[in-house]
């Protein structure tokens, strides 16, 4: 069964009103306590989609939007906690302003960052901002393989090019997933906490242990798949030198998971020829099965009925109204 999300929302006409007072309420209470103030004497709105994710009760993931909000977190909120956190920011679009431990950093769209809830921060927006969050408790992080003693780099930028950045676009795609299909949300998550150990352990300029660097490779060939499933004559050997893994690494980090390269890249192709096939009623079959990746029309059909349960014209017609 798949993990349902709360979605919360509320707009203002004025900052200081009492929907603002309840979201700031549902803000504290959805993720520790907090000061919420408006930035500007302008109307202000703010909605999140959180659910859980596999490991803790406290394991979330979050999309946030908003506009015209600060966050800021005390030392009196610090010491009124019962639990403290590392919360992941990842920006999607807008910008925010993150201080903590005398570093103030300007997260722009792709960035991420770590805060720690154990210290005070502040949390600048623009005025129209949105943002995947990750909240975990920093007991069950410091649990994971060599990360019982490390030093979590918070309020530092880490690009989305760089090998942690990686991850930042696993959480950005796991939101965007859980959007549309939370039961196959719910399989991209398994891998969701080794995925942050090893962002945190190569931000903090250490080697994840083995299972964590299996996850952070796993992923990054997923990150590469998504850019180039719809090349027909994608090759096993492109793939590992893009990812500078071997071809025998590639296909055993796929093992247990229930999905081969094979099938993940088949349903990457499929993907892609749904959003064709409901977002414009004129191309062909032919033509999405070719645009998607598969070499022959044929093919597309019998995959693409396999996986959906539906031909592409019978997807077709109860996508377009």
């Amino acid at each position: 069964m798949a993990n349902e999300a709360t979605t919360l929302e509320f707009s203002a006409p004025t900052p200081r009103s009492a929907e603002f007072e309840q979201w700031e309420a549902l803000m504290t209470k959805t993720y520790f306590p907090l000061a919420l103030d408006p930035t500007l004497d302008a109307p202000t709105f703010g909605r999140l989609t959180s659910s859980a994710l596999p490991g803790a009760a406290d394991f979330s993931l979050t999309a946030l939007a908003g506009g015209n909000q600060e966050f800021r977190r005390t030392k009196t909120h610090v010491a009124c906690a019962d639990e403290e956190y590392l919360l992941v920011s990842i920006q999607v679009a807008g910008q925010a302003r993150l201080t903590q431990d005398g570093r103030s950093v300007l997260l722009k769209p792709g960035e991420m960052t770590f805060l720690d809830t154990a210290r005070p921060s502040l949390w600048h927006d623009s005025v129209s901002y949105e943002q995947v969050l990750v909240r975990v408790p920093t007991r069950l992080l410091r649990l994971r393989p060599g990360l019982g003693e490390v030093r979590i780099p918070t309020a530092t930028v880490i690009a989305p090019g760089s090998p942690a950045g990686v991850v930042a676009t696993y959480f950005r795609e796991l939101a965007r997933v859980r959007a549309q299909s939370p039961a196959q949300a719910d399989i991209l998550a398994r891998s969701a906490l080794d995925l942050l150990g090893s962002a945190v352990l190569l931000a903090a300029g250490s080697e994840p242990t083995e299972a964590p660097a299996e996850a952070l490779s796993r992923e990054h060939v997923l990150v590469y798949l998504r850019k180039r499933c719809t090349d027909p004559e994608l090759t096993v050997d492109e793939v590992a030198a893009a990812c500078h893994i071997s071809r025998r690494t590639l296909f055993r980090i796929f093992d247990g998971t229930g999905d081969s390269l094979g099938t993940t890249l088949r349903s990457l192709r499929v993907t892609h020829a749904q959003k064709l096939l409901a977002g414009n009623s004129s191309h062909p079959p032919a033509a999405v099965a070719f645009a998607s990746g598969f070499a022959s029309e044929r093919h597309f059909y019998r995959v693409f009925q396999r996986e959906t349960g539906m031909t592409p014209g019978e997807y077709r017609q109860s996508h377009i109204g």
